[in-house]
C-alpha cells in the first residue's frame, strides 16, 4: 500500500487524478528542526526524507511518499506564510521577478529509497498593493509555499513559468509515477 505522508490537498488531488490508490497519513515531522544552510536542494531533500522516515516505523510494510516545496527568490527561501503580514512580504518579494520552486520528494520502503528534487521557475507580473491585498483576502495564500497557488486564483499573478506545472503545485507527478513503478505502485485502471 502507498502511504502519502502529507497534509497537502494538492498532493492528494494529484495522486487521485493519476488513479493511484493510497492512504493519506500526514507526517508529524517538525520541519523547523532542519536549518536552511544555503543549499535549497539539500534542504528540501532532507525535509522530505525526514518526513518519510517519521512514518516508516509506523508503516514498515508499506511504501511511503513524502514531499516538501519551497520558493527561492534572491537567495531567500519562502515556505508557507505565518500570517497575513508574512504573506504580504512574500508576495512583495516575488512581485515583478522570476523565482524558483523546488520540490523535494522521498519514496521509501523497507528495501529501497528514492530521494530527488525537481525545480521550475516562475515569473510574476508587476503587482500593485491592491492586487496583493485582494489576493490575500481570498485566503488562498495562507497554506502555500511562497504565498500563492499557481493552480488557483494565484494564476492571475503569474506572467509565465518554465518547468513542470505539477512541481510548482508541490508534486512532480510524471516523475513520481515513474519512480513509483520501481516500488510496484501503479495506477488503478479499473
Amino acid at each position: 500500500m502507498l502511504i502519502l505522508g502529507s497534509g497537502s490537498a494538492r498532493r492528494k488531488e494529484l495522486l487521485e487524478s493519476a488513479s493511484i490508490d493510497f492512504l493519506l497519513v500526514p507526517s508529524d515531522y517538525d520541519e523547523s528542526q532542519v536549518a536552511f544552510e544555503g543549499d535549497t536542494l539539500k534542504y528540501v531533500e532532507t525535509i522530505a526524507e525526514n518526513k518519510a522516515n517519521a512514518l516508516l516505523d509506523k508503516y514498515p510494510l508499506d511504501v511511503i511518499l513524502t514531499a516538501d516545496t519551497v520558493v527561492e527568490v534572491d537567495g531567500e527561501i519562502l515556505g508557507k506564510p505565518k500570517d497575513i503580514e508574512d504573506a504580504q512580504k512574500m508576495l512583495q518579494l516575488l512581485n515583478d521577478k522570476t523565482h524558483h520552486v523546488y520540490t523535494g520528494v522521498c519514496i521509501v520502503s523497507k528495501d529501497k529509497k528514492e530521494v530527488f528534487v525537481e525545480s521550475a521557475s516562475v515569473t510574476f507580473n508587476k503587482l500593485s498593493t491592491l492586487d496583493i491585498e485582494s489576493y490575500i483576502q481570498t485566503k488562498e495564500p495562507m497554506d502555500k509555499a511562497g504565498a500563492y497557488a499557481i493552480q488557483g486564483i494565484g494564476a492571475k499573478l503569474i506572467k509565465h513559468y518554465d518547468g513542470d506545472f505539477h512541481t510548482i503545485m508541490g508534486l512532480p507527478l510524471k516523475l513520481v509515477l515513474k519512480k513509483l513503478k520501481d516500488f510496484n505502485i501503479v495506477p488503478n485502471l479499473k
